[in-house]
């Protein structure tokens, strides 16, 4: 177990290969700078070395061991597919069975065929992929029913009606998604937790000075009406954050159509549109895709014990406010 953070992060960036922008240690601090989690880093090693690297930190009020930083919300992370290193893929159930005896990890992309009886279904992941289509839009409106496609249409024309104006990477629009995030979930929003807040805004500043950044900000009749943060990084587009005026119903369409159509413009790789089983999601045809999770026998029990006490428990963890999930 490695807890010097100087040593787990050398591990990081030696061992964690970097597909996804929240793959990178400088990212994942962002978050470890106001969570302050303690890392514990689980090395497997043999006569040939590093065998695999299981990153983890300890929430001390939860007393469980979560994926680093532990940017957790209600009980539970946001980050998702954090990469194992594992020099041999069949060492996976090794790799879990040496995590501490409270262990929780979610968001774990694994291929179906190399699953094992550690890993369970978690939720689902939503992803668009523009070369399936041709980088053409018109192939991906081919997915819709006629009807269902024109109203949609329709409705984002009204709503990009003259005297409407976009705006990209307006730094200042944080706050104003901030805002709108709390309006319309309260509690319920990771921006009622300050850590979040923050660390979201250091994640902002990190994408914007490397490139990496793409906030969108739709402006109707001179008032920011949606924003929503999201990252391009090695030609994958990740939405990770969204606000919108409840006073504006149906602006999340043109969001989305925004989106989509920037990932074929760009001729980029992916889009992925995180986990939340939301409604909209599944009617706009987005490749569902299934993300696992490994709970450590200790806490399965405790689970268990707490359900059989309370069927209504609020044990079980909330669905996921992740990006767009006002819509």
């Amino acid at each position: 177990m490695v807890t010097n953070p100087e040593v787990c992060r050398a591990l990081w960036d030696k061992f964690t290969v970097r597909r996804n922008v929240t793959d990178l240690w400088e990212f994942r601090d962002c978050f470890q700078k106001h969570f302050r989690n303690a890392p514990h880093f689980v090395l497997l090693e043999d006569e040939q070395g590093v065998l695999g690297l299981l990153p983890l930190s300890y929430l001390e009020e939860k007393d469980k061991y979560v994926l680093f930083p532990g940017e957790t919300w209600n009980g539970k992370t946001w980050l998702e597919r954090t990469p194992l290193y594992m020099r041999d893929p069949d060492i996976l159930g090794d790799l879990l069975d040496a995590a501490p005896e409270r262990t929780y990890l979610r968001y774990l992309e694994c291929d179906e065929s190399a699953l094992i009886p550690h890993l369970e279904l978690d939720e689902i992941g939503y992803l668009f992929h523009p070369p399936e289509i041709g980088f053409d839009m018109k192939n991906y409106f081919q997915r819709f029913v006629w009807k269902k496609l024109k109203a949609v249409k329709k409705e984002i024309e009204a709503m990009l009606a003259p005297g409407c104006s976009w705006h990209i990477n307006c730094l200042t629009d944080y706050d104003i998604m901030v805002d709108m995030s709390l309006t319309s979930f309260g509690k319920s929003s990771y921006f009622y937790d300050s850590r979040f807040t923050e660390g979201f805004r250091e994640v902002l500043r990190l994408l914007s000075r490397n490139g990496w950044l793409r906030m969108v900000s739709l402006e109707i009749g001179g008032k920011t009406v949606a924003v929503d943060m999201a990252a391009v990084y090695k030609g994958a587009y990740v939405v990770m954050l969204g606000g919108t005026d409840p006073e504006f119903r149906g602006v999340a369409k043109a969001m989305n159509m925004q989106h989509l159509e920037f990932a074929c413009e760009q001729q980029l790789s992916r889009v992925d549109f995180l986990c939340g089983d939301f409604h909209w999601k599944k009617l706009w045809h987005l490749d569902p895709q299934p993300l696992y999770k490994y709970v450590s026998p200790a806490l399965k029990a405790e689970e268990a014990a707490v359900q059989e006490i309370s069927p209504e428990a609020d044990y079980a963890l909330p669905p996921s406010e992740t990006a767009l999930a006002a819509r």
